[in-house]
């Protein structure tokens, strides 16, 4: 045989070994339909700043309506709230918020004998310590989410996590600017 035949040969050869080596034979195409797209709309939703040192609502648009997009929407836009607004949350960072169970023994939440809400956990970084304001700014604006029952605030500090207590907003009902009904 030619050296020409030996190779036809051999490439022969192994086009059918690596066929025969793969073990899967070929599949049909199946139509799975469109491909998924995500939404890029945000949401819009409610924070409390402050005007004159008391609570004043502010719309904004936040990336949904989870409590927690909330929550670091009153963060970020605290850092520039323009309006004649402010915020006494200059200089805080929000490091986490996490929903969890508020209730007697955390169970079904619809069952009219066992009444069970949700408890947002804010924990904050910054200097010093979170003033009424801070706390009332969190707390408000949280609870206009009526699944949050109540807000639970933590500070990081050097020393370790501070604890600032458990709030609702009706305990800084008298800091509202005039004509603002605050959440209960």
């Amino acid at each position: 045989m030619s050296a020409r035949g030996v190779v036809t040969c051999a490439v022969a050869a192994l086009t059918l070994a690596g066929a025969a080596a793969c073990g899967v034979d070929p599949t049909r195409v199946d139509d799975a339909g469109p491909a998924p797209v995500i939404s890029a709309r945000g949401a819009a939703a409610t924070i409390y700043l402050l005007r004159d040192g008391r609570l004043a609502p502010k719309n904004v648009t936040t990336t949904s309506s989870a409590v927690e997009d909330l929550i670091t929407a009153l963060f970020e836009v605290g850092r520039r709230p323009g309006d004649g607004l402010g915020t006494a949350l200059r200089g805080f960072r929000l490091e986490q918020s996490v929903v969890g169970r508020y209730g007697v023994d955390s169970g079904v939440r619809n069952d009219p004998e066992n009444p069970v809400g949700l408890r947002l956990h804010v924990i904050v970084n910054g200097p010093g310590r979170l003033g009424r304001t801070a706390l009332a700014q969190i707390t408000c604006t949280a609870r206009l989410r009526e699944e949050i029952w109540a807000v639970k605030i933590t500070q990081t500090t050097p020393k370790g996590p501070m604890a600032l207590g458990e709030h609702t907003c009706k305990e800084y009902h008298r800091l509202a600017a005039p004509s603002v009904n605050l959440p209960p």
